[in-house]
């Protein structure tokens, strides 16, 4: 046994030197800290699947690509799926918004993307790998998963029907279950929620969330407004529920209409608060808030809320089934006509103050003062303000502020009307008195709020001479003066002596002429012979950038590459060459076409159809070679023959 031996008396232990230094550590957390923000917006999550692995011949098949990414975090855009020659797209791709919320005891997370389905058609047997999607996000293209399809022979037997909305491979196999399997549910126990016998033993829960019967057994939406009658402009609270009873999955939600009624949000991030429990029909619930709205009518009537719908995955309802909520009905009446002070405007209601500041106090007459009125506090509040009309006094329209936002479930703030008035006027002007009428839930009448402006010392003008100031000056006379006959004779002479003629000017008649015009003349010369070098350059620049000469230089790079036996660069410099003699050709830039419209619009541009055929095949063969991994350079030589070939055709028979 080996023991270590104690120090000596006297002597302390050495420390051991630390790993790293504090130096070393700053720069460490540095660094850390110049990483995090970058690594903070992770990629979407991208999947693509196919409705069916296996296909007969002529039968229609979707393939669907999901890409979703954290809430806050910019959407994918631009989906983009090209099929491998033998499988044509007929139609899509269809876009929808994406929202997968997962919801359950240990926690919730809600994420949003989009969705692309393509339906696709075999047109002959043989197993085909489709190239992954694309979509682009955060300005580079992003590439899912490829997905492998076997198609057999058509049999005749009845085809499946396509159903965009279903999820490929299945009702449930394709969906991540948040917590637990497919057969755990929110409340423990394999298969089920809990058993009635548990149920009762639990506590009632929320009160004010229970029901008396459940809509559905599983899982529903509910709508709940604070009150079901108000006025014209009073807010009204709707809050939606989700009730459940396993753990599901949420997808793609539509909001109601509320078409006759003004809506302000009142939740910053919905659907991310903890569920809460309640007692529907005798059986424990978990309830999540999904959103809460506040409401202002805006017509008298029995106003409908409309339906919130949403697709909702869960093992006993299938894949993506429909719920909706209730619609709710809310009796709204205008505010009684008794006691209503002139100059009430309908909607008008909740409960403010009000107050003015007038700025400058003295001006001069006809000169201007600033007028800003403040009105705060909770409600619908009013779009514009009545002025006192005054003669002499003109204002101006308003500039209007405002900070409005939702305060403890009730819509609150300020809002301020800033005005330029105009006096015309001189001596102590009284601005008068600005006036807001409204009507107070709270307290069941009217309120009248004011705000006196006061008094603005207004100092007289003196008019200029020759006005007056009661009115415009007299008009000018157009009488002429008489004019001097000797003011154009000469000076008086001091001595006699012989007439002596005036020297002529120094510049006159043509010379005269020639100099003045001689700069005008020079500037326009060199304008145009500066315009004419920078068109000629324009055409060289356009020729060597001309369709014509880019499919030349497209063709010579796919030739040298096919003698390289480079054969992915050769389909790419193939496909580059015939997209640009088409282009030359009919002005079509056909990158933008599908494959199999592109015979149809090249057609409709004057291109025989034969030609049209091959070129279809040509750009096919491209897609083949790329993806084919045991593709030869013969394959390769022969695809950059038929492109030379193709693009001369092209350009030798060019539509008028």
């Amino acid at each position: 046994m080996i023991r270590a031996l104690p120090a000596p008396p006297g002597r302390r232990r050495p420390r051991a030197a630390p790993l790293l230094s504090p130096a070393l550590l700053g720069v460490i957390a540095a660094l850390l800290a110049l990483l995090a923000p970058a690594a903070a917006l992770a990629e979407p999550e991208l999947v693509a699947r196919a409705s069916a692995a296996e296909v007969e011949v002529g039968e229609p098949f979707t393939v669907e690509l999901k890409a979703l990414v954290e809430q806050g975090e910019p959407i994918p855009s631009d989906p983009v799926l090209r099929p491998p020659a033998g499988i044509s797209i007929t139609g899509g791709p269809s876009l929808s918004s994406q929202t997968m919320a997962q919801f359950g005891p240990g926690g919730s997370s809600v994420r949003t993307g989009v969705g692309a389905t393509w339906q696709l058609s075999a047109e002959k047997a043989g197993s085909f790998v489709i190239p992954a999607p694309s979509i682009r996000w955060g300005g580079k293209s992003l590439r899912a998963n490829p997905i492998s399809v076997t198609v057999v022979p058509a049999t005749g037997r009845p085809r499946r029907p396509q159903n965009p909305f279903l999820l490929p491979g299945g009702p449930m196999g394709s969906f991540p279950w948040p917590f637990g399997g497919p057969g755990q549910g929110p409340f423990g126990g394999p298969g089920q929620s809990r058993s009635d016998e548990l149920d009762e033993e639990l506590d009632t829960g929320a009160s004010e969330l229970a029901m008396a019967e459940a809509p559905d057994p599983t899982v529903f939406l509910r709508a709940v407004v604070d009150k079901t009658s108000a006025v014209v402009g009073e807010q009204v609270t709707l809050t939606f529920y989700l009730y459940y009873r396993e753990n599901l999955e949420m997808g793609e939600r539509h909001e109601a209409p509320l078409a006759d009624f003004r809506r302000v949000p009142l939740l910053k991030n919905p659907g991310t608060d903890a569920p809460v429990h309640a007692r529907v029909g005798g059986r424990r619930f978990e309830v999540r808030l999904l959103d809460k709205i506040a409401l202002f009518p805006l017509k008298a009537g029995e106003l409908h809320t409309g339906e919130m719908t949403a697709r909702i995955t869960g093992r006993r309802i299938g894949a993506r089934a429909i719920r909706q909520s209730n619609d709710v009905v809310i009796r709204v009446t205008e505010p009684p006509a008794a006691g209503r002070p002139p100059g009430y405007s309908m909607g008008d209601v909740g409960k403010f103050t009000l107050s003015a500041a007038v700025q400058p106090r003295k001006v001069d007459q006809g000169g201007s003062t600033a007028v800003t009125v403040r009105i705060e506090g909770s409600g619908n509040f009013p779009p514009s303000l009545r002025v006192p009309a005054r003669t002499g006094i003109e204002w101006l329209d308003p500039e209007k502020r405002e900070s409005i936002e939702p305060r403890a479930g009730v819509v609150a703030g300020w809002k301020t009307f800033g005005y330029v008035v105009r006096i015309k006027e001189s001596g102590a002007v009284d601005l008068g008195t600005i006036e807001l009428s409204y009507w107070s839930p709270e307290e069941r009448r009217y309120v009248v709020e004011k705000a006196e402006l006061g008094m603005v010392e207004v100092t007289p003008v003196t008019p200029p001479s020759g006005r007056s100031a009661s009115g415009p000056a007299p008009a000018p006379s157009h009488e002429v003066a008489p004019r001097d006959p000797l003011a154009a004779m000469p000076a008086p002479r001091s001595a006699l002596g012989a007439y002596a003629a005036a020297p002529p000017p120094p510049l006159e008649g043509a010379p005269l002429w020639i100099l003045l015009g001689a700069p005008p003349l020079l500037v326009s010369v060199a304008g145009a012979g500066g315009r004419a070098i920078r068109r000629t350059r324009e055409r060289r620049a356009a020729g060597a950038a001309s369709p014509a000469r880019l499919t030349a230089v497209a063709q010579r790079e796919a030739e040298e590459a096919a003698a390289r036996g480079d054969v992915k660069e050769t389909a790419a410099a193939v496909e580059r060459a015939v997209h640009r003699a088409i282009e030359a050709a009919t002005g079509l830039r056909s990158r933008g076409v599908l494959l199999d419209d592109l015979p149809g619009e090249l057609d409709r541009r004057g291109v025989p159809r034969p030609l049209a055929e091959r070129a279809l095949e040509v750009l096919g063969a491209c897609e083949v070679i790329r993806f084919d991994p045991g593709a030869s350079a013969t394959a390769a030589t022969d695809l950059a023959g038929r492109a030379r070939d193709l693009t001369t055709e092209l350009a030798r028979g060019k539509p008028a």
